[in-house]
């Protein structure tokens, strides 16, 4: 059993600044937009370099600072760990506005292995935004690495209550529980929800694979999401490789003609896999058909009726929007985002009773995001 093996992703989010706008071109200028315009092309070799000659030849704290932020970034990009901390430090010394670069800072850290100077900076972010969510998500990881699942698992809560909607909080939370509580039943099933209300998150079905490989001893299983992987991160996901490998030593790649195995290779699954990828194309149209069709194909799926909500909001059909939620409320009375999406199509429409009865009901499961949506609605009817 190789525990260690289960892959524990960290929600890398980092901080793209824009070009400062002014008056004229002043010392250092002129190299931070050739270098903004030669990371936008790719050339991160060229863009290193005029980044390192802007740091060189500005004068002002807010803009050297913004610089180094940017050179930290391009480090990152080209695997230089230890030199993108050292960056992202240097930022964060010019100036106390710059939370990304403390954020950026924390994270690189963590790559580097250097843990405890990563959760200072850590911390550092969470002094000034305490909720923010990829902080607190980055300090469960840390916990994770050292093995401490209880501390591992209460961080990653606190970021899943953050932002509920964020597949990789919800993975690496899996992850934490399972080695906390030994119990490989609750950690699929919440992998198995982020894997259908997520179809495009792939890292979520690869560690599936590896519980049932690994754990279970389930080689009909993990052999379903090691394929169930490939088919969602394509050729360019980090697991690929050994996906590919474990696929063969199980007996080789699922044949088509096989029989679906429930939650892994339905047609809803397909289709909202479909349907996501949709949506990342803001093809809201599109992607509300593949939804409806995956409401079809798995009626009681409340990730598809969620998501059929959010094609339809995005494309301003705010009443059609408000019956999917309510039918991913029927599915489950305590599903938060369902709550909160209803409660807002709601105000759209003008509809402040049933918004603020529904943000009240929001409130039992979620006080954060309940009260927010009581301000919201508040606020909204003065306007």
């Amino acid at each position: 059993m190789k525990n260690s093996r289960i892959a524990m992703l960290s929600t890398s989010v980092f901080m793209i600044l824009a070009m400062f706008a002014g008056c004229g071109e002043h010392s250092g200028e002129k190299e931070y937009s050739k270098a903004m315009d030669a990371w936008k092309s790719g050339n991160l070799v060229r863009a290193r370099t005029l980044f390192e000659k802007s740091i060189r030849k500005t004068s002002g704290n807010e803009k050297k600072s913004a610089a180094l932020n940017q050179l930290g970034l391009i480090l990152w990009q080209l695997n230089e760990t230890d030199a993108a901390a050292e960056a992202f430090s240097k930022s964060c010394n010019l100036t106390e506005n710059l939370t990304g670069a403390n954020l950026n800072m924390g994270i690189a850290l963590f790559h580097a292995g250097r843990l405890d100077d990563a959760e200072v900076a850590l911390n550092n972010v969470l002094g000034e935004t305490p909720g923010n969510e990829t902080a607190l998500a980055m300090l469960g990881m840390i916990e994770m690495r050292k093995q401490n699942w209880s501390g591992a698992a209460s961080e990653l809560t606190k970021s899943y209550r953050a932002d509920p909607r964020s597949p990789a909080a919800l993975n690496a939370l899996a992850l934490a529980e399972l080695h906390k509580n030994q119990s490989s039943d609750a950690a699929i099933r919440r992998l198995q929800q982020v894997a259908s209300a997520y179809p495009s998150y792939a890292p979520a079905a690869y560690n599936l694979a590896l519980i049932y490989d690994q754990w279970l001893g389930n080689k009909s299983a993990a052999r379903e999401w090691y394929t169930q992987y490939l088919q969602r991160a394509g050729a360019e996901g980090s697991r690929v490789a050994d996906a590919k490998e474990a696929v063969e030593r199980l007996g080789g790649p699922v044949k088509a003609t096989a029989s679906p195995a429930p939650l892994q290779s339905t047609d809803a699954t397909r289709l909202m896999t479909e349907g996501a990828k949709l949506l990342s194309e803001k093809r809201y149209k599109d992607a509300a058909a593949l939804f409806q069709k995956a409401v079809e194909a798995e009626p009681k799926n409340k990730f598809a009726h969620y998501n059929l909500g959010h094609a339809l909001f995005n494309l301003k059909q705010y009443r059609d929007a408000g019956q999917a939620y309510v039918e991913a409320l029927k599915l489950d009375p305590r599903y938060a985002d369902a709550r909160y999406m209803l409660a807002y199509s709601l105000v759209q429409v003008k509809q402040w009773k049933d918004a603020e009865r529904e943000a009240k009901e929001l409130l039992k499961v979620d006080t954060e995001r309940g009260s927010q949506m009581l301000k919201y609605i508040s606020e909204a009817r003065k306007r």
